[in-house]
């Protein structure tokens, strides 16, 4: 996750922390599955998930995002698991390969 929130440059970013945990998520949980687990299963599946889900963006620097991700994963994480079990399923059930 930090690399998606620190430039070569050290600036602040921009940055959705709901798409990090869903990914996480999706890697958690497609093991469990009988199913594709390919990067275009994985990124179909939280794509799926990411636009059922309200974003939680921040603003972050190196270091910074941690402490964000325990507060917010607190209240979104029976969520998660919900919309991306469902998401998986769908991508199980219709493969776009």
């Amino acid at each position: 996750m930090e690399k998606l929130t620190k430039n070569d440059d050290g600036e602040l970013m921009l940055v959705n922390i709901v798409e990090g945990m869903v990914r996480q998520k999706v890697d958690e949980l497609i093991e469990t599955l009988d199913m594709c687990d390919c990067k275009r299963c994985r990124l179909n599946a939280c794509a799926i998930a990411l636009n059922s889900m309200p974003s939680h963006y921040v603003t972050t620097e190196k270091g910074a995002l941690l402490g964000e991700l325990e507060d917010v994963e607190i209240n979104y994480q029976t969520n998660i698991t919900v919309e991306v079990t469902k998401a998986l399923l769908l991508v199980k059930e219709q493969p776009l390969h």
